[in-house]
């Protein structure tokens, strides 16, 4: 698989989905890319790329691939808008901008992980952009919860009347003691560049939101708040991923091609029929296409593949 870059262009006029759709078929033009040879086109949730892609898909038939990566960010950083999950990352943000700007409390958490011999691992901050950033904070600060409560317990480090101390029993204690790894773990396959990606997104999507069902019956009113937005974000989101709708429907089509989720079992049996039937009938085609007639002289041909 090749990845090319076509071009990078400025943008000096509004951004509004009649522009870019504009743009794109510009580009297209400029490189004398065939309007048929374009299949699919993959954009963020930007509501002008939308509106510009629905432009192109009514004129050219051009799929519309919402990116996984940009939609699973949104779905978590919207489930993390309930109050007890954002008031316990607040504490967490606030600890670890606390050992990062002070060079005492850094000191001797250093000087307790080289006496307990353990990793001598920094604690990170997240970054608002990167829903995973917030994921490998929260982990590592639990990863380091003794050390750090040990190295808060200094007078040293936590003057009277600081409550860093009460900032981590927060973190630790209230909800965020078994972070959700799934979501972390389903951007892992998908985030490859050398190997289609889009088949896997069904089956993943479906197993997500199994999960999610799953744990909630086990967990504190916080988190059972947070996954039940997920939930629901999920099924906003991607709640006809496991269905399908037509032969352009890229996503069910490129499952049924991978042998690993060929079988489509995430979808019901009577649409399983339907895309098998679909992909035959585009098979066959597909063949018809990649054979044509070659004269090969005294009014004689021969069909040789293209």
């Amino acid at each position: 698989m090749k990845t090319l870059t076509l071009t990078t262009m400025p943008l000096e006029v509004r951004q509004t989905g009649a522009n870019i759709a504009t743009w794109l078929e510009e580009v297209v033009a400029k490189c004398n890319i065939p309007v048929n040879n374009i299949k699919a086109v993959v954009h963020d949730n930007g509501s002008n790329v939308v509106a510009a892609m629905k432009m192109l898909a009514d004129k050219h038939n051009w799929v519309s691939v919402r990116c996984t990566g940009h939609t699973l960010q949104l779905i978590v950083n919207n489930s993390l808008k309930e109050t007890s999950i954002c008031k316990a990352l607040g504490a967490a943000r606030t600890l670890v901008e606390h050992f990062k700007k002070s060079e005492l409390a850094h000191t001797k958490l250093k000087e307790k992980q080289q006496q307990m011999n353990t990793p001598e691992h920094k604690l990170i901050q997240d970054v608002s952009t990167r829903w995973n950033s917030t994921y490998f904070m929260v982990e590592r600060l639990l990863e380091q919860r003794w050390l750090i409560i040990a190295t808060l317990s200094d007078p040293e480090v936590t003057p009277r009347g600081k409550h860093y101390f009460d900032l981590f029993c927060l973190i630790s204690g209230h909800c965020l003691k078994s972070w959700p790894r799934a979501c972390s773990l389903f951007n892992v396959p998908l985030s490859g560049q050398e190997y289609a990606t889009l088949s896997c997104l069904p089956q993943l999507a479906k197993g997500l939101q199994r999960s999610v069902q799953q744990s909630l019956s086990f967990e504190t009113t916080p988190r059972k708040a947070f996954l039940a937005k997920v939930s629901k974000e999920l099924t906003e989101r991607w709640g006809n991923i496991n269905t399908f709708f037509k032969d352009t429907d890229t996503v069910p089509l490129s499952a049924a091609l991978d042998p690993r989720f060929r079988k489509l079992k995430f979808m019901s049996a009577e649409q399983r029929i339907e895309v098998q039937s679909i992909v035959e009938v585009l098979a066959i085609k597909a063949r018809k296409e990649s054979w044509k007639p070659t004269e090969v002289g005294q009014g004689q041909s021969v069909t040789v593949p293209r």
